[in-house]
């Protein structure tokens, strides 16, 4: 339990049923969202500010960086999401919104096309590479001692980000949100190179130290073999599905004064082997042993996917509000 500032925040378990990941278009994912408990938020989110200086006698709440491999796509789509977060001044009991601060990832807010995960697989879609500064910024929040008020891990891992500690977006289903419960302003610095973005919140400290405790992998999944023809294929490298557990403890003159529980499932990432091409027919013929069809079409190879090692998840009922269209995730 967690006692500060007159509230109790209890632990915090989030999973995602398979049905709401279908909804999502994400092939199953059972993301770790995490909800405040407590006193509900106030309906107000801090609105996207240009640069602003830092407030006099500011401290270094905590400061965060990942690092990635340099794309063209990556290095420009993350410099864009950090040009529209630095700067942002979020006040006492405001929200932060990542979709908000960002914006749609379009080419006409300056996003280009890059690679994201839709389905299980990774697919091309504009804004490709920007959950790297949604978990810059969820960690920043972790270390700052702030309290989270939604976020949502990636369907399967990625291992360059900490296991049960990273945070994905896709705009109009799932946002990174955080409430400034400090008591006094925070202020976001955010940078970034070809291959790290870093963030920073200054503020005033609630506690002398965050620190982060994680536990095995649990319930393992091994992956599936797929392949998948067309243009849009991108091949993918297996890794297991597994469940973990993160504790936040927070401490306040030497003593733990508070500590959460955030779990997180993560699918096994299926191995894609993209299907070369087919000739298109010659008109007037038909491949021997194959069905004709119209001149010109594309030859199509089936999708193929190994047997569940795991019975399916009953679905769960879709919760309001959930849009039904498939969204990427970044």
């Amino acid at each position: 339990m967690r006692r500060a500032h007159g509230r109790t925040a209890t632990k915090r378990i989030a999973l995602i049923s398979a049905g709401t990941a279908a909804v999502l278009g994400l092939g199953g994912i059972c993301a770790g969202s995490a909800a405040a408990a407590g006193t509900p938020a106030p309906d107000r989110t801090a609105e996207p500010a240009a640069t602003a200086p830092a407030a006099v006698g500011q401290q270094v709440l905590s400061t965060f960086t990942v690092a990635y491999p340099a794309a063209p796509y990556r290095t420009h789509n993350i410099a864009r999401a950090v040009e529209l977060i630095n700067g942002a001044v979020v006040e006492p009991g405001d929200i932060w919104s990542f979709n908000r601060a960002v914006g749609e990832r379009t080419e006409e807010n300056g996003f280009v096309d890059g690679i994201m995960i839709n389905d299980g697989r990774y697919v091309k879609s504009p804004g490709g590479g920007v959950s790297a500064v949604a978990t810059t910024m969820y960690n920043a929040m972790f270390f700052a001692g702030l309290k989270p008020v939604e976020h949502g891990a990636h369907s399967f891992y990625i291992e360059r980000y900490p296991e049960g500690r990273e945070a994905t977006v896709a705009w109009g289903t799932l946002d990174l949100r955080w409430q400034n419960d400090s008591g006094h302003p925070v202020t976001v610095r955010a940078t970034s190179t070809a291959n790290s973005v870093t963030v920073t919140l200054l503020g005033t400290k609630q506690y002398d130290e965050v620190r982060a405790t994680k536990s095995p992998r649990t319930h393992i999944t091994p992956p599936a073999k797929r392949t998948v023809a067309g243009p849009t294929c991108e091949p993918q490298t297996p890794l297991e599905g597994f469940d973990v557990s993160v504790d936040r403890v927070l401490v306040r003159d030497g003593h733990e004064v508070g500590r959460e529980t955030f779990r997180t499932h993560y699918t096994p990432r299926d191995e894609i082997v993209c299907a070369p091409e087919s000739p298109t027919a010659t008109p007037g013929t038909t491949p021997s042993g194959s069905p004709g069809r119209p001149s010109g079409s594309p030859a199509t190879a089936p999708s193929t996917t190994a047997a569940p090692s795991t019975p399916p998840t009953t679905a769960a009922p879709t919760p309001s509000g959930t849009g039904t269209a498939p969204a990427p995730r970044a």
